[in-house]
């Protein structure tokens, strides 16, 4: 009897610690497109990613499983997250049964994703958000900043490990936050480019975010960040790797802001085209 084709998506820590999974083949990035946000406190890693009401969707990722059941992909995927079976939400295309206690409407997204791609069944991790429960106040850029600001230096540590881990594409308002006052890009970024806003990358062989020194002609001068690049090919591109244009000028280094702007502006402008 042939195993099943069962699918793992996954939008954090999974992606470089599948221990206790038995995968098949690479990873896959179209993965269904859900509401995540980085929500949740955790025991080791201060703020986590897990499926989030209010969060803006991004595209997540999957991977084939090796396991002959669903309940054998579920008990892995359980002990894996150190947490109990009715937290794992999954889907089953052979009999239509399913379990998604934290977002239920996103059954009929995975529902869709199951079958589009010939799957048989789909698990994921279904834990939300303890952002309130845990400090008492409702999850926003200020209170994350504020947050992450109290941690010791360990707490501190951790969290960036976990944020620069994480797949570029699940680039959310948190991460966006994350990665422009405390610095924090995923490897990837260090890399190949860096994000100028959530759709447009600027795609280059090494950038680097530096204080360097800006006249300002109303605050005199002062430290600003400026995007270095070493090996520069700047092209725009949006998620999907397509060349959008030149629109900066090679040099070796931008304001961050300015890039930042330009980036807005010709998205804006694309946008306006489109209409």
């Amino acid at each position: 009897m042939s195993k099943l084709k069962i699918a793992v998506i996954s939008w954090g820590s999974l992606y470089w610690n599948c221990r206790g999974l038995k995968l098949k083949g690479p990873w896959n990035y179209d993965g269904p497109k859900l509401p995540i946000e980085f929500a949740r406190k955790s025991e080791k890693t201060p703020l986590t990613l897990v499926l989030y009401q209010k969060a803006s969707k991004v595209q997540t990722l999957w991977h084939l499983l090796d396991f002959s059941t669903l309940n054998e992909a579920i008990s892995a995927l359980a002990t894996r997250e150190g947490t109990t079976e009715k937290n794992i939400g999954f889907y089953s295309h052979l009999d239509g049964k399913y379990r998604c206690n934290v977002i239920p409407d996103i059954v009929k997204t995975i529902r869709k994703w199951v079958e589009d791609r010939g799957l048989d069944a789909a698990i994921w991790t279904d834990l939300g958000s303890n952002f309130f429960e845990k400090l008492g106040t409702e999850l926003s850029e200020d209170s994350v900043h504020q947050y992450i600001n109290g941690l010791g230096a360990n707490e501190k540590a951790f969290e960036k490990e976990y944020v620069t881990k994480t797949p570029p594409q699940i680039d959310t308002p948190m991460r966006s936050l994350m990665r422009i006052k405390f610095g924090w890009r995923s490897l990837t970024e260090y890399q190949q480019g860096f994000w100028l806003n959530r759709n447009i990358f600027i795609l280059a062989d090494e950038v680097e975010l530096k204080k360097v020194k800006r006249e300002d002609y109303v605050h005199g001068t002062q430290e600003a960040e400026m995007l270095i690049f070493t090996k520069a090919l700047e092209m725009l591109m949006d998620r999907n790797g397509k060349i959008l244009g030149e629109t900066l000028k090679p040099c070796y280094g931008i304001w961050f802001d300015v890039a930042n702007e330009a980036a807005n502006q010709y998205e804006s402008k694309r946008s306006n085209q489109i209409e």
